[in-house]
């Protein structure tokens, strides 16, 4: 589990929008798609919350907000 800062677009509605991920280095990887969103549970590192299905360089991840925080799955 690796915690990251993420800027994202809010809505009127309160609807959230991650648009950028930055690694732990300072890379900022850009999202290029939101494909799902859904509350789950991360069965690789363990954690919970809401699980963002995300496109970047083409390929889909999961992008976890966990109380605030936000979380990739990683090595």
């Amino acid at each position: 589990k690796v915690y990251v800062e993420v800027i994202l677009k809010q809505d009127k509605d309160g609807n959230t929008r991650p648009l950028h991920i930055i690694w732990e280095d300072g890379t900022v990887f850009e999202i290029e798609r939101l494909l799902y969103r859904c509350r789950a549970a991360s069965l690789k590192v363990g954690g919970s919350g809401i699980r963002y299905t995300v496109q970047i360089h083409g390929k889909e991840t999961y992008l976890f907000e966990e109380d605030g925080r936000w979380f990739v799955e990683a090595k």
